[in-house]
């Protein structure tokens, strides 16, 4: 299998440039999986109980660098996405499955959790995802859902068709849950100063480009762009201050607060699917 070529799109494990983005995603598997643990000791289960009843899945999971820690600590991880996963990234439990979200292989209720990081921000029309995942959750299941917050965002990908507040991504949820909690995935001051300075370099090159020419470029151009740039703005920063040395534990997750790197909502009580209004 030829490897995989960045395109800004998905981030790869390998690459040392985005390893602080690698580790910042992490954080959300890593809340995810101590999530599913305390869920299933709570419940008293054996390793055969959590078998047939905590199975989790990873929804637009990418090259499957998150499915393979959720394969590692819970016994039973499914993966979809558009793409193969990275060779590094399989594990004997975890089974990837290429296909669309709008058109997932499952009956419904059959997952205790479905996590699905930094997906919803590329979708057009978000109901149908969301409404696919409030069916594949059991009654007592719990679904988590991370995406840029749009606060901290350079709002500079072309990958990224809408990014969200806090208060509109929770109100979007509650049209399928019950309960949703707003977090965010937070960083300690060393990162939280990596960021600041990427951003800052990306909005100094933005700068050069008053009368937003680059939007009107065809689209393939754009993607290749961005990148480039995300690579040059990447090697700026570890030219002139060296990129930080992270660990998951520099990536608190916390309430939603306005200078948060991402959104976390964690969604309960799915409810009925309403029928279309030509139906009611």
């Amino acid at each position: 299998m030829s490897p995989l070529v960045f395109t800004g799109e998905r981030l790869h494990q390998d690459s040392p440039l985005f390893a602080v983005d690698i580790v910042r995603h992490r954080a959300a598997y890593a809340y995810a999986i101590a999530m599913a643990k305390a869920k299933g000791e709570a419940k008293g289960k054996t390793m055969g109980e959590a078998k047939a009843h905590g199975r989790i899945l990873d929804l637009g999971c990418g090259t499957g660098y998150g499915t393979s820690e959720l394969a590692e600590a819970l016994p039973q991880t499914f993966a979809v996405d558009r793409i193969s996963p990275d060779s590094a990234a399989r594990h004997p439990r975890a089974s990837f499955i290429r296909a669309d979200a709008a058109h997932l292989p499952f009956r419904p209720q059959i997952f205790d959790m479905v996590v699905s990081f930094q997906v919803i921000e590329h979708l057009e029309d978000p109901e149908p995802y969301v409404n696919a995942i409030a069916r594949l959750l059991v009654p007592g299941g719990v679904a988590l859902i991370t995406t840029p917050n749009i606060l901290e965002s350079d709002r500079e990908n072309p990958f990224h068709v809408h990014e969200y507040q806090a208060d509109e991504l929770g109100n979007l949820l509650r049209s399928r849950f019950a309960e949703v909690e707003m977090l965010g995935v937070s960083a300690r001051p060393e990162p939280k100063a990596y960021y600041d300075a990427r951003l800052r370099r990306i909005r100094s090159i933005v700068r050069l480009d008053p009368l937003g020419l680059r939007n009107r470029l065809p689209r393939r151009l754009v993607d290749a762009l961005f990148a480039s740039l995300a690579v040059v703005v990447r090697r700026g920063i570890q030219r002139k201050d060296g990129l930080p040395q992270v660990k998951v534990d520099d990536f608190p997750i916390l309430p939603a607060l306005p200078d948060c790197l991402d959104l976390l909502a964690v969604c309960r009580r799915p409810l009925p699917d309403t029928p279309p209004a030509n139906q009611r």
